[in-house]
């Protein structure tokens, strides 16, 4: 699984944006979860699979993978620690994922011990609890719009860097500038904003609010982001449309702060793995030879310690 495949494109990334899934196991209450309610992502049919290393592989095609960053995937949140177990027994026999982004209720009272526990992982460099929160019910994900701002959860999102942790961040524009304010009162913790900041509102006025705060929000010098996520939010995305937003945010945050990502098996409900491919070699066309390897394999394995 390490290496690249038989006949594979000369175009490698490292997939710093992916989900495996044991959903056979019955651990994931957002995939099980049947009750009508619209969703975010649609009709979530397709992806209710068991899906591993051999599945990504398969997807992304002749795409050379030069290393994998398995970021939490909702599995049951009484017993986050034990996808990270699945997932290291994953690794021990398959060599992927490299690195783990695992979730930690940072409001909980019993943070410190789930932190503790994660991170005596070797594999886990990160955590990510998602904090979208929209005025429409299908886009919101968090309990609250202002988790940033509670004391409770600071306290637990401060503990991150005594376990040597980064925070993965996904959220919405509108939320950007409480999420700069997070970075800047804690600049020694590595912030990645996942999903290029789900520009869902793709009106002209919606990406001028978007490019805006994103432009604030990368004033932090410890906020990375992540191109990835495509189809969040706008299940019809062609090239036309989104790669000159994932141009935009690479020139807002420069190729030193930028990774990429798959968001697969999710993305699979928009596109194929060739196309999201293909979105990502266009958003790096322009860059030089040094500037296109930083994007697509160095600031990965740099930002989540490979």
């Amino acid at each position: 699984m390490n290496g690249p495949t038989a006949g594979a494109d000369d175009f490698a990334f490292v997939d710093a944006h992916h989900h495996f899934q044991d959903y056979s196991g019955g651990h994931y209450p957002w995939l099980s979860d049947r009750n009508g309610e619209e969703k975010l992502e649609g009709d979530l049919e397709p992806i209710r699979i068991d899906y591993g290393p051999a599945d990504l592989q398969a997807d992304l095609g002749a795409f050379r993978i030069a290393g994998t960053v398995h970021v939490q995937n909702g599995w049951d949140p009484k017993d986050p620690v034990a996808e990270t177990r699945w997932l290291d027994g994953l690794a021990a026999r398959y060599g992927r994922p490299d690195v783990i982004v695992a979730f930690a209720d940072l409001a909980a009272g019993d943070v410190e011990c789930v932190l503790a526990a994660q991170a005596a992982f070797g594999r886990v460099r990160g955590i990510r609890q998602i904090l979208n929160w929209h005025d429409e019910p299908r886009l919101r994900v968090a309990q609250k719009p202002d988790l940033m701002q509670d004391p409770g959860w600071r306290h637990g999102f401060a503990l991150l860097h005594s376990f040597g942790l980064s925070f993965d961040l996904q959220i919405y524009w509108p939320q950007m500038r409480m999420a700069r304010h997070l970075a800047l009162d804690f600049p020694e913790t590595t912030i990645v904003l996942n999903h290029f900041g789900m520009p869902i509102d793709r009106s002209d006025d919606g990406i001028g609010h978007w490019a805006a705060a994103l432009t604030a929000l990368a004033a932090a010098p410890n906020v990375a982001v992540k191109l990835s996520g495509f189809g969040l939010g706008h299940p019809s995305w062609t090239l036309a449309d989104t790669v000159p937003l994932l141009r935009r945010s690479l020139d807002i945050f420069g190729p030193g702060r930028v990774m990429v990502g798959s968001n697969l098996p999710v993305d699979r409900l928009f596109a194929s793995g060739r196309q999201i491919g293909e979105a990502i070699r266009a958003a790096v066309a322009g860059l030089s030879p040094s500037e296109r390897t930083a994007v697509l394999v160095g600031n990965a394995r740099r930002l989540y310690r490979f």
